[in-house]
């Protein structure tokens, strides 16, 4: 008896998958036809989902059976068109987010620099709307309510531009069902119950961000399962096609949100169950097929995505090229690249005895103060020191100018400024001896009170951790003297030479007698306070909210020259530099989103479906759009996410014992098909249990249609036993009826007829259109922890 060496075994396991290739195309039963695409169950083995029916099956089937799906397919479009656009210039008004996505779409229109904590695709895609309408950017959306129609808004055309991607996303649904082998009676529910979600609705008719991203998302994993069908011709046109669309629309979905790297995680395990199977020797791949099949999905799902990010963000930098909002967020080296920036107009250097405005680099106040004490007590009883108020004022004043003076060397400081005040020539020498640097202990001398800036041991008015801000006469005692001296700290400062500038430097004030830092917030004082906002010290001094810059010196103007000479001086920054400081601030802020919101949840009761969002009130007509998804659906979907788990242990257990609950391609495409897209769900859902920022209702909305679709994958796997009948492009000769049985039809038609009804009686505070009793209002808190407006 011979023994094969491993060139004659490789040939037989070539020759022996090539032969079982060909039986099961005769058979019409190979795991071309049959296996699942991350869940596909493909219909033949060709792979794109046609088959070659005979003529005799063509006569058989009816016209209704043949087409049904094409006519399927027109009613989810035609649903989620109406359900979509139905009233989508009510309210004519500003709602929700809006506030911000709209606003960023006029900054693209306008040209002007931004910042936000996501990527920007979808925010273009927004503006890209707005631009094709004419719309100039002329309105910044500056809060809920503003009305659209005074301020001539094309809000309409905006709205339905974004709701064109919500409409997308139910017969996305229905497609990706469809190629996943599920019959059109299953995919048609599916998509019908998406198509009536209300939380889907109501955040894919407004101008918002979540239906541009979620359409990418979907539309990844449908080019996925359609490049994962197409197998077994690698390498192929089509294999190529879907492989680049799906890696595509991954860096599309990615930069829209950042959620969408959770797309990227689902695909990216579902190629690794891919890569694993390849390289199996019992496949026939060789080791060089094995790397042309890794390199391939690298390069098209890894690299793409990555370069199309890199493309958005050189795009985002080349229409935002004048100075905007988004400035203070960055570097003055960026800021220094803006058009129009004041770093680009003027920056000089500070010398000591210069009158100074300083202003907070967040909020815009001017550090002021006046002859105005704080009162005795404040409204919670605490007590003050009475000293001079020392405040953030939002215009530039008579008020708002300090001196700075060296906290030593105070006698050659005075003859300095003698002969400087008298008009003296200063040679060059000594100039530079009175530059302000990093490090340098100052005093800061309120110009028009003549007193000094000083911080004590006395709790602020409105934040009691943090220290009280005030002045002291230059009469001061020792104590008085030491909290009066200040430590200048310039952000990115190299050396202790480093010379603060107007403009450019941005400047944190530290007591050198207590280590706080002066700092503000949007938090405003009394009347006592003439509503500025409160300074005081801040028990961190490294904080980001404690960064000042200084705008302009008093009596100080830039010549010509010397405005050209500063356009000679900016630093040339890479977009790879820029890009680079971008991300570091995304991520920073983004973790920064901690603060309590009053309709924040918990992700644990996001399925539960026990609190939604208002997104929009009208007190006089008693109109309210509230966020809530459609009751009927969300705990069905939990119904069918529990039911597939206990399905598929049982169906493990009686296999264990070889016991055949199930025929083995229902029982196989359960656990492929549906394993596909519970991991999505899971995808989508459970990383949140690990964010630390504030979350809402609509960061599930991705996970809830995934959660849908195991609705159409349990309706299947109880009412279709015989799955190679009833699967979408499947009809033969036997297959007369869309449905195999009075027993599905009639779910069919109880699943989406409770979805409907649900979905009208909701629709009032979907919509936002119509007006409510409290009688009305209360009867839809199904939930009593449903926080609707106009209760009484």
């Amino acid at each position: 008896m011979s023994v094969d060496g491993p060139s004659q075994l490789k040939e037989r396991l070539l020759v022996k998958s090539k032969t079982k290739a060909k039986d099961a195309n005769a058979a019409g039963d190979s795991d071309a036809q049959q296996a699942d695409a991350g869940g596909a169950m493909t219909s033949s083995d060709e792979g794109d989902g046609s088959i070659r029916r005979s003529s005799s099956s063509s006569r058989k089937a009816s016209s209704l059976v043949r087409k049904s799906s094409v006519y399927a397919l027109v009613l989810v479009l035609a649903v989620s068109m109406g359900t979509r656009f139905w009233r989508i210039w009510d309210p004519a008004q500003v709602v929700f987010d809006e506030v911000h996505f709209g606003k960023f779409a006029s900054y693209y229109l306008r040209r002007e620099y931004y910042f936000d904590v996501h990527p920007p695709l979808a925010k273009m895609v927004v503006a890209l709307g707005g631009w094709l309408v004419g719309y100039d950017g002329h309105f910044l959306f500056d809060k809920i309510g503003l009305d659209y129609m005074a301020n001539g808004v094309p809000f309409i055309a905006m709205r339905a531009w974004v709701a064109g991607f919500g409409v997308a996303i139910p017969p996305l649904v229905y497609l990706t069902m469809a190629e996943s082998g599920y019959a059109v009676g299953a995919a048609t529910a599916t998509a019908l119950l998406v198509a009536l979600d209300n939380a889907l609705v109501t955040q894919g008719r407004l101008i918002l961000l979540d239906n541009i991203m979620i359409f990418f998302m979907l539309a990844a994993v449908y080019s996925y399962v359609r490049f994962f069908k197409l197998r077994y011709r690698a390498f192929g046109a089509q294999w190529w096609l879907w492989l680049l669309a799906t890696g595509t629309m991954l860096g599309c979905a990615v930069s829209c949100k950042m959620v969408g790297l959770l797309t990227i995680s689902l695909v990216g395990g579902a190629v690794i169950y891919d890569l694993w199977r390849i390289f199996d020797i019992r496949r026939g791949s060789t080791l060089s097929d094995i790397g042309r099949h890794f390199a391939a999905r690298a390069g098209a799902l890894i690299a793409l995505p990555a370069m199309l990010y890199l493309v958005f963000f050189y795009i985002h930098f080349a229409v935002l090229t004048r100075t905007g909002p988004g400035d203070a967020y960055h570097s003055s080296r960026f800021q220094m690249q803006l058009i129009g920036n004041p770093m680009t107009k003027s920056s000089f250097d500070v010398h000591y005895g210069d009158q100074i405005a300083i202003k907070h680099r967040s909020t815009g106040v001017y550090l002021d103060s006046s002859s105005a004490r704080y009162p005795l007590r404040y409204e919670d009883q605490r007590i003050s020191s009475q000293g001079q108020q020392v405040t953030g004022a939002p215009a530039l004043t008579n008020t708002s100018f300090w001196m700075l003076r060296p906290a030593a060397d105070q006698v050659a400081f005075q003859s300095y400024m003698t002969r400087r005040i008298a008009g003296e020539e200063i040679p060059d020498e000594e100039s530079q001896r009175w530059l302000v640097r990093h490090s340098d202990r100052v005093q800061l001398l309120h110009v028009n009170t003549t007193t000094l800036l000083r911080t004590h041991d006395v709790a602020s008015p409105l934040t009691a951790t943090h220290m009280e801000f005030t002045t002291v006469s230059l009469n001061q005692t020792a104590k008085e003297f030491a909290d009066a001296v200040w430590e200048i700290r310039i952000e990115g400062a190299a050396t202790n030479a480093s010379v603060v500038q107007t403009s450019s430097s941005f400047l944190r004030l530290v007591s050198a007698q207590h280590a706080v830092a002066m700092h503000t917030h949007k938090k405003k004082l009394p009347d006592w306070g003439r509503a500025h906002q409160e300074i005081n010290g801040n028990k961190k001094p490294d904080e980001k909210a404690n960064a000042w810059v200084i705008p302009l010196i008093r009596g100080r103007s830039a010549t010509d020259d010397e405005r050209a000479a500063m356009k000679r001086k900016i630093p040339k920054l890479s977009f790879i530099d820029k890009f680079i400081e971008l991300q570091a601030l995304m991520v920073k802020h983004n973790n920064a989103l901690t603060s309590v919101h009053p309709f924040q949840s918990a992700p644990i009761t996001w399925p539960l479906l026990t609190r939604g969002i208002s997104f929009w009130t009208d007190s006089k007509a008693r109109k309210q759009i509230y966020l809530l998804g459609n009751p009927v659906g969300w705990w069905l979907s939990d119904a069918c996410i529990l039911f597939y788990v206990f399905a598929v242990v049982v169906l493990e257990l009686c296999r264990r014992r070889n016991f055949a609950v199930v025929d083995s391609v229902r029982h196989r495409h359960l656990l492929r098909s549906g394993g596909f897209i519970a991991s999505a769900w899971l995808a989508h859902y459970f990383p949140f249990f690990m964010m630390g920022r504030s979350l809402f209702l609509h960061h599930y909305l991705p996970a809830a249609i995934f959660a849908y679709m195991m609705v159409g994958v349990a309706f299947q796997f109880l009412l279709f036993p015989e799955y190679q009948r009833y699967s979408l492009r499947r009809w033969n000769a036997s297959a007369r009826a869309l449905v195999p049985s009075p027993a599905a039809l009639l779910a069919f038609v109880l699943i989406v007829a409770l979805q409907a009804v649900s979905f009208v009686y909701f629709a009032p505070i979907s919509y936002g259109s119509t007006s409510l009793t409290p009688e009305q209002v209360r009867a839809r808190m199904v939930l009593s922890s449903y926080d609707l407006h106009f209760q009484k």
